[in-house]
C-alpha cells in the first residue's frame, strides 16, 4: 500500500504540474488543532494540522490532504502490562510524530458521469447496507481507497465502487478489508423510485489470517408526493461461516392540514457490522442497551405527531419502543416539546424519558429529562438560556442508584464572536461508565470567532494587512473546561463528541 500511495501521489503531482500552464483555480482548507487533555488517555496531548487543497481544471478536480501529528509528553507513556507486547508496540508507535497523506483523489465530472480514484467516502441509500465515512472525534475511519463511478441520467443512476478499508483490529496494523458494491436507482415516475444494491465485504480475520466474505443484497423503495413520503429498504446477507443476516427499515411521513405524522420501523438480525450505519429509530439516539451490540438482534417502532396551529406555536410528541427477539432487552423513549414564539423572544419546553432493561444481566436504567430554553435578543445580539434537570436511576442485582444531573447553558453572540458556557453537576452516586461521582462538576466554555469577511486591521499598517489575510474566512474555536460528551450543541453547531477535560483549540481557514 505504501508504494501505491507514493506512485499515485507522484502521478497527481505530475498532473498538477501540467495544469499550471493552463487556466485553473485552487481552493483549500487548513485545520489546526491543539489538544491538552487532563485525562490519561491515548493521544491526550497533541498538535495536529490537516492541510487540504483542491485544484480544478475544466471537468477535473485534484485533491490532496496532508496530516501532521505531533504528540506532547509521549516520552512519559508507559506500556500496559495487561496487554501483549504487540499491542504495546502499536500503542507506543501511535504516539510518535506522524506525517502522511490522509487523502488523495482525482475526480472527473460531466453532465452524466462522476468518476473518482483515490480516497473517498461512500453511502448506499440510508446507510443501512453501507456507509463509509471518517469521524475525527471518535477516531472512526471506514473510508475506502480505490475507484468510484457514478453515472446518472434523467431516469436512473448507478454507483460502482471497489476499494480497501483499513482494518479496525489493533492486531492487524497496516492490513485492509476489501469492499465492492454496485447500486442502482430507477425513477419509475416523478413520485416513485426503486433501488437495488449488491455489496461484497471481505474482512480479514486475525486468528485465521484469512478473509471472511460477506455478500449483501438489498432492495429499496421511495415514494414522495405532496401529502405522503415513504422510504423502505430490505437487506439480506450471508458469509462463509453460513451466518445469515437481515435488516428492514421503513419510514413514512404524512401531511394532513396542520398535522404532520411520522412513523418508523426497524428489524435487524445479525447485521452488527462495521460498514452498516443502522438507524436507531428513537428520538434519544440510544441503542437498546449500552451493553448490547446494535444490529445483532433488535426490532422497534417510532411514531411522531407534530401540530402547528399557527406561526407562533409548535407541539411535538414522539414515542418509540425497541426490543430483542426474546424480549430480554427492551427500551422505551418518550419525547414531547412545546415551543411558543413571541415578537422578541421564544420559549421552548421539553420532556424526555428513556428506559432500558436487560433481564439476562438484571440491569435497568431510566432517565427523565425536563428542559426549558429561552431564545431572545439583547439589543441586536442573540442570547440563549437553557436549563435542564435530569434524573437517572440504575438497578442491578446488588445495588440501586438514583442521582440528578442539573445543567445550565448560556450562549451569547455579538457580531463575529460567540461565547457558550455550560455548568453541569451530579448529585448522587452512579454505577455506569457514562456517570461521574457524587458532587462532580462539568464546567466548560467555548469562544467561537467566525470571520467570513475580511477583518479590518488598517490601523496596524502592514501587520494589519497580514493579520487580515490570515484571519479572513476563519472559524476559530477555543474550549476550556470539562464536558461529558454525547450530543453537544454550542454556538450554533451540534455534534456527537467524546468526553473531554482540558483545553481544545481548533482553527479552520478556507481559501
Amino acid at each position: 500500500m505504501k508504494y501505491q500511495k507514493v506512485i499515485l501521489t507522484l502521478i497527481l503531482i505530475v498532473l498538477l504540474g501540467s495544469l499550471v500552464a493552463n487556466e485553473f483555480y485552487v481552493s483549500g482548507l487548513n485545520e489546526f488543532k491543539f489538544i491538552n487533555a487532563n485525562r490519561i488517555i491515548e493521544n491526550r496531548n497533541y498538535i495536529s494540522n490537516k492541510f487540504q487543497i483542491q485544484a480544478f481544471y475544466e471537468k477535473f478536480r485534484l485533491g490532496l490532504k496532508y496530516d501532521l501529528y505531533r504528540p506532547r509528553f509521549d516520552k512519559f507513556l508507559e506500556p500496559d502490562a495487561s496487554l501483549p507486547d504487540s499491542l504495546n508496540e502499536n500503542k507506543l508507535a501511535s504516539e510518535k510524530d506522524e506525517n502522511y497523506f490522509d487523502e488523495y483523489y482525482l475526480q472527473y465530472e460531466s453532465d452524466y458521469w462522476f468518476l473518482q480514484a483515490g480516497t473517498y467516502e461512500a453511502v448506499i441509500g440510508t446507510g443501512l447496507v453501507l456507509h463509509n465515512f471518517y469521524d475525527d472525534d471518535f477516531e472512526q475511519d471506514t473510508r475506502l481507497i480505490g475507484g468510484y463511478a457514478n453515472p446518472y441520467y434523467d431516469k436512473w443512476q448507478m454507483q460502482l465502487f471497489a476499494g480497501l478499508m483499513e482494518s479496525d483490529d489493533p492486531s492487524l496494523k497496516d492490513e485492509y478489508d476489501q469492499v465492492g458494491a454496485i447500486d442502482a436507482d430507477v425513477n419509475i415516475t416523478d413520485e416513485l423510485s426503486l433501488g437495488e444494491a449488491f455489496v461484497i465485504h471481505k474482512q480479514l480475520d486475525a486468528d485465521t489470517e484469512k478473509f471472511n466474505k460477506r455478500v449483501i443484497h438489498s432492495r429499496r423503495i421511495k415514494y414522495s408526493s405532496y401529502s405522503v413520503e415513504f422510504n423502505g429498504e430490505y437487506a439480506s446477507s450471508t458469509d462463509e461461516n453460513d451466518l445469515e443476516g437481515t435488516a428492514i427499515y421503513a419510514n413514512a411521513t404524512s401531511y394532513i392540514g396542520k398535522f404532520t405524522f411520522n412513523a418508523s420501523y426497524k428489524n435487524y438480525e445479525n447485521f452488527n457490522v462495521r460498514i452498516s450505519d443502522l438507524p436507531v429509530v428513537n428520538h434519544s439516539g440510544q441503542p437498546l442497551h449500552h451493553s448490547w451490540d446494535p444490529g445483532r438482534d433488535e426490532e422497534g417502532i417510532m411514531g411522531e405527531i407534530k401540530f402547528l396551529p399557527n406561526y407562533e406555536n409548535e407541539l411535538i410528541i414522539n414515542y418509540a419502543e425497541g426490543w430483542s427477539s426474546d424480549f430480554k432487552v427492551r427500551q422505551s423513549n418518550l419525547y414531547s416539546e412545546y415551543k411558543r414564539d413571541f415578537e422578541t423572544f421564544s420559549i421552548k419546553g421539553e420532556l424526555e424519558t428513556l428506559e432500558q432493561l436487560r433481564k439476562d444481566y438484571s440491569k435497568w436504567h431510566k432517565e427523565i429529562t425536563p428542559a426549558v430554553t429561552f431564545d431572545l435578543l439583547l439589543g441586536e445580539n442573540p442570547l440563549l438560556l437553557k436549563a435542564e434537570y435530569q434524573l437517572k436511576e440504575d438497578e442491578n442485582l446488588l445495588e440501586n442508584y438514583s442521582y440528578y444531573e442539573p445543567r445550565l447553558q448560556v450562549d451569547f453572540s455579538m457580531g463575529d464572536y460567540s461565547l457558550s458556557v455550560t455548568v453541569e453537576n451530579q448529585q448522587g452516586e452512579s454505577d455506569t461508565s457514562e456517570g461521574g461521582d457524587d458532587g462532580e462538576f462539568w464546567i466548560g466554555g467555548e469562544l467561537a470567532i467566525m470571520m467570513m469577511d475580511e477583518p479590518d486591521f488598517a490601523k496596524l499598517g502592514m501587520v494589519g494587512d497580514v493579520l487580515s489575510l490570515i484571519l479572513k474566512d476563519s472559524d476559530i474555536r477555543l474550549f476550556y473546561g470539562k464536558e461529558k460528551g454525547g450530543i453537544v450543541c454550542r454556538n450554533g453547531v451540534c455534534k456527537n463528541q467524546a468526553e473531554f477535560d482540558g483545553l481544545r483549540l481548533s482553527w479552520i481557514k478556507t481559501f
